[in-house]
């Protein structure tokens, strides 16, 4: 198993896991700033912080398959 994770990181790095490695990094980047205003805009409304983290964090990992549905590896 740590096999398998040390060659896909290193597929990772070599740029030659995914076949559109912009579109998964932009893909990436999409999830990210929807946890980042979730996190910001429930925090503005008066949840406490570690609140408004378990709620960005579950929404945005909620939304990771929706993103990802279409990635093709190498």
């Amino acid at each position: 198993m740590f096999e398998m994770f040390l060659n896909s990181v290193t597929l990772f790095i070599k740029g030659k896991l995914f076949q559109d490695l912009d579109s998964v990094i932009k893909k990436a980047c999409i999830g990210m700033a929807i946890a980042a205003f979730l996190v910001i805009f429930l925090v503005k409304t008066g949840l406490p912080l570690w609140l408004a983290i378990i709620i960005a964090s579950l929404v945005s990992g909620g939304i990771q398959p929706y993103l990802f549905k279409d990635l093709k590896y190498q």
